[in-house]
C-alpha cells in the first residue's frame, strides 16, 4: 500500500506540473508540507525524481521574500512619492514667498537733515529758478531810442570825450558837462531827433504788443509785478488798450463823485482821502445802496469783457462790499 500510494501520488504530482504551479507564493507552503508527508510515509526512493522535478525550498523562500519585498518597497516608494509631492508644494510656497519679497517695494531711506548752509543754498537756487521762469513770462519789450534832449546831447558829446579820456567814467563826466553848454541850434536839432525817436518808439511798441494776445500781456504784467517784489529792479507793466479794466468798488465810485464836485480843491491829497473815508463811514446803508448798484453793474461788465477778450472765464470777483 505505501508504495502504491507513493506511486499514485507521484503520478498525480507529475500531472499537476508543480514546477509551474509553485511559482505562486501562496501555494508553496501547502505543496512542501504535502511532499514531506508523502516522503515520511514511503521512506523510499520512489519520490526522488519527484523531488528533483520540484524546485528547492530555497527557491521558494527567495521568491516569497521577493514578493513581500516588492510590496513593502512599493509602499515605501509611494510614501516617498507622497512626501516628495508635499515637499514640492512646500518649494512652490517658498518660491511664491520669494517672489512676493522680490516684488515688495523697498523701504524709503530716511532723509538726511540739511544744514543751515545747505538750506540757504536751496532757497537761493529755488529763487533763481523762479525768477528765470517769471522773466520768460514777463516778455522783454523792444529797446527804446532816446527821447530826451539831454540824453541825446550826452551821447553825442561822449563820442568826443572818449578820444581825450582813457577812463570811461571820466569821459562820461566830461560829456555831461559839455551837454550843459550846447548852443540853441544844437538843442533844436536834438529836440527834432527826440520827437522822431518818440514816434518811432510808439510805432515799434504797438506792433510788438499786437504780436501777442491780450491774455499773454495780462500774464506778463502779473509776472512783472511779481519780479518787482522779488528783485530790487523795477519792471513796469506793459501798456495795452485791449486789457480789460478791473471793476471798481462802491467806495471808489463814491470817492470819484465827491472829488469831482470841487469841494476839496485847496486840500492835500492825503487830507482828501481821510475826509472822504470819514464821510463814507457816516453814510447809512440806504445811502450806500446807490454805489453798491454801480459796483454790481461794473462787475457784470468786467465778467462779460473778460470772457470776450481773454477767451476764458474770469476768476471769482466780489460783487459787493461793505
Amino acid at each position: 500500500m505505501p508504495l502504491n500510494l507513493a506511486r499514485r501520488g507521484g503520478g498525480i504530482l507529475r500531472k499537476l506540473h508543480l514546477s509551474d504551479a509553485f511559482s505562486r507564493p501562496v501555494r508553496v507552503a501547502v505543496v512542501q508540507s504535502h511532499v514531506r508527508r508523502v516522503s515520511l510515509i514511503t521512506r523510499g526512493q520512489a519520490l526522488r525524481p519527484i523531488c528533483r522535478v520540484l524546485p528547492s525550498t530555497s527557491v521558494f523562500s527567495q521568491r516569497l521574500l521577493k514578493t513581500y519585498a516588492t510590496t513593502s518597497d512599493s509602499k515605501s516608494e509611494k510614501k516617498k512619492s507622497t512626501k516628495s509631492t508635499k515637499g514640492g508644494k512646500g518649494t512652490k510656497k517658498t518660491t511664491k514667498k520669494a517672489k512676493k519679497s522680490s516684488t515688495a517695494k523697498p523701504k524709503p531711506k530716511p532723509r538726511k537733515q540739511l544744514t543751515e548752509k545747505q538750506k540757504e543754498a536751496k532757497k537761493t537756487r529755488e529763487l533763481r529758478d523762479q525768477i528765470k521762469a517769471l522773466k520768460a513770462t514777463a516778455l522783454e519789450a523792444p529797446k527804446r531810442l532816446p527821447e530826451r534832449v539831454a540824453n541825446l546831447s550826452i551821447i553825442e558829446k561822449l563820442q568826443e570825450t572818449r578820444k581825450t579820456h582813457n577812463n570811461t567814467q571820466e569821459a562820461f563826466k566830461a560829456a555831461t558837462e559839455l551837454a550843459k553848454t550846447i548852443s540853441e541850434e544844437e538843442r533844436a536839432r536834438f529836440a527834432a531827433v527826440a520827437e522822431s525817436n518818440r514816434n518811432s518808439n510808439e510805432s515799434t511798441y504797438d506792433q510788438w504788443i499786437k504780436s501777442h494776445t491780450p491774455l499773454q500781456i495780462k500774464e506778463a504784467n502779473l509776472a512783472r509785478s511779481r519780479l518787482t517784489k522779488l528783485t530790487n529792479k523795477r519792471y513796469p507793466p506793459l501798456r495795452d488798450d485791449r486789457l480789460v479794466k478791473r471793476p471798481s468798488s462802491s467806495y471808489v465810485f463814491f470817492f470819484i463823485e465827491r472829488t469831482g464836485q470841487g469841494d476839496f480843491k485847496h486840500m492835500a491829497a492825503k487830507d482828501i482821502a481821510t475826509r472822504v473815508a470819514e464821510e463814507w463811514k457816516g453814510l447809512t446803508e440806504s445811502e450806500k445802496e446807490k454805489y453798491h448798484k454801480l459796483q454790481l453793474a461794473d462787475t457784470e461788465r468786467y465778467l462779460r469783457e473778460y470772457q470776450e477778450v481773454y477767451g476764458v472765464e474770469a476768476p471769482h470777483v466780489r460783487k459787493s462790499s461793505e
